[in-house]
């Protein structure tokens, strides 16, 4: 068979990449978000009059700390996968392609970092950031 008839199943076009491993990882991160999403909807309501005091003691329990940066990790994961199917299945051109895959992971690299560093701060009881920074 020629390159041109794999390509193509009863006139529909087969996928010529790896797909299967990320179509499970995105399926995956959608499986744990769920119990996740929940509990930060709970621990949300739980806070919602809690004040300033009360929020501070919720990140200092080591547990919501871990569940919290879980949470927007696995997150940050899943919309990186979800947007690099975006990119692939619109963006044609390999540079472009390429680019914004590159622009997209870098984001979601600092967007995880960022995340991470202030939940730490707050866990440890510092502010978010330090005096001087912010208005």
């Amino acid at each position: 068979m020629s390159r041109q008839q794999k390509a193509f199943v009863k006139g529909v076009k087969v996928s010529e990449r790896h797909g299967a491993g990320e179509w499970t990882a995105e399926r995956l991160s959608s499986l744990i978000l769920i119990p996740l999403v929940l509990w930060g909807l709970w621990s949300a309501a739980v806070l919602s009059g809690a004040g300033f005091d009360g929020v501070m003691e919720w990140f200092s329990s080591p547990v919501n700390a871990v569940l919290l940066a879980a949470t927007l990790l696995i997150s940050i994961w899943h919309m990186n996968m979800g947007l690099k199917v975006v990119v692939d299945d619109y963006i044609h051109r390999p540079g472009s392609r390429g680019a914004l895959l590159g622009l997209i992971a870098a984001i979601c690299v600092v967007l995880a970092v960022a995340s991470v560093f202030f939940i730490v701060r707050l866990a440890l009881g510092s502010a978010p950031l330090p005096a001087g920074f912010g208005a």
